[in-house]
């Protein structure tokens, strides 16, 4: 079957988004220019996980100890289920889609919480904007640590040439000889300005809560990674999460835009 996505488009911005596979902007073009990185490949194969695009984190990004989520004794992977799940279409527009998830069987056994999470996606004029409302249902407190992981179109032989404005950020650091993944403070200001060749100057900018910034990309391949995280790899196990009251929600959200 094939997999059935939405188009939004305002002005000359248009993206692709997958809500059945994990809620993920697959693509994103402004002024004809493709931003994100997607090999289609893996966005059609639901066994595979998806190299491109922008994966939601939730509800925690990164890698936990033993995959153990301390608080309820139970294992989870990495990046946690959200990306993996298929979202809901709640609300529709030509250019914004709010996508829904909701706790099942599977999220239980996991992470044994009552919540609703909503992706909403947003074009703007340059770019896009992605909001994360998570709301909590129950009645002991959800911890979170949630985060983006978007794909950034970069020639693969280009890479050490990208720079930004992240502190700690050095040449050194990036390359296309080997993988790299390392993660930086994000900029306390809550955006972070980039040069990438052929893309050009692209701004992140996100809420106060995503203080972690991670880079990652593997040698041969056409993308670099800059991922506006709540924290590094276990935060979620830390005090350093964020611990959403019960009948509460919290909103995180992360804005895309060349410049």
């Amino acid at each position: 079957m094939a997999l059935e996505t939405v188009n939004l488009s305002h002005g000359n911005v248009t993206a692709e988004v997958a809500p059945s596979r994990g809620a993920i902007v697959a693509g994103l073009t402004v002024g004809g220019k493709s931003v994100l990185y997607m090999d289609r490949a893996t966005l059609e194969d639901p066994t595979k996980n998806v190299r491109g695009g922008i994966p939601v984190l939730v509800p925690y990004a990164g890698k936990l100890v033993d995959e153990v989520f301390t608080h309820a004794g139970t294992k989870m992977k990495q990046h946690g289920f959200g990306r993996n799940k298929a979202w809901t279409v709640a609300e529709k527009s030509a250019s914004q889609l709010r996508m829904v998830l909701q706790q099942d069987a599977d999220t239980q056994a996991q992470y044994p919480y009552e919540f609703n999470i909503e992706q909403n996606v947003v074009l703007l004029a340059s770019g896009l904007q992605v909001e994360l409302n998570i709301t909590n249902n129950g009645s002991k407190a959800l911890p979170v640590s949630p985060g983006w992981h978007p794909y950034f179109c970069c020639p693969a032989a280009q890479k050490g040439n990208v720079s930004g404005d992240v502190p700690g950020l050095t040449p050194d650091k990036l390359g296309n000889e080997k993988e790299f993944d390392f993660g930086l403070v994000a900029p306390v200001n809550g955006r972070a300005t980039f040069n990438v060749p052929e893309l050009g100057k692209l701004r992140i900018s996100f809420s106060p809560e995503m203080r972690h910034m991670q880079f990652w990309s593997q040698p041969g391949k056409d993308f670099i990674c800059l991922e506006p995280f709540n924290g590094p790899n276990n935060t979620v196990n830390t005090d350093k999460r964020v611990d959403i009251p019960a009948g509460q929600s919290r909103v995180f959200w992360m804005r895309i835009e060349l410049i």
